[in-house]
């Protein structure tokens, strides 16, 4: 059961390294990752510095994700240590506060009007 959870992690971490791909690739925003509910990447100032901002932020949060995820499940199927769960778990949630902090001050940065 914990390794479905893990895989759903993996999946999203994918997810946020995808998205900053495609930011810096593409130049669009992945609206549904890195914008408020309602908003487009017509809300911003500056949508170059936007993705300038965000895009290493989102490839190394996505990545933490998905060693967190990687070493959860292979933990599950291997040793079952509660310790390597434990420390997987807490590098998962810092990365998930650490992604919002980030989206948060880019918006307020770049939003032509900041909530």
């Amino acid at each position: 059961m914990y390794s479905f959870i893990d895989f759903l992690c993996i999946i999203g971490g994918g997810y946020l390294v995808y998205a900053g791909i495609v930011m810096k690739t593409q130049g669009k925003i992945v609206n549904n990752v890195v914008m408020n509910k309602g908003a487009d990447e017509s809300a911003l100032r500056d949508k170059e510095g936007f993705i300038g901002y965000l895009y290493g932020k989102l490839i190394a949060v996505g990545a933490v994700v998905i060693l967190a995820g990687a070493v959860n499940v292979i933990n599950d199927l291997t040793t079952q240590s509660s310790v390597i769960s434990g420390i997987s778990s807490i590098a998962f949630f810092a990365a998930i506060v650490v992604y919002a902090v980030f989206v948060n001050k880019a918006l307020k940065k770049f939003l032509k009007y900041p909530r």
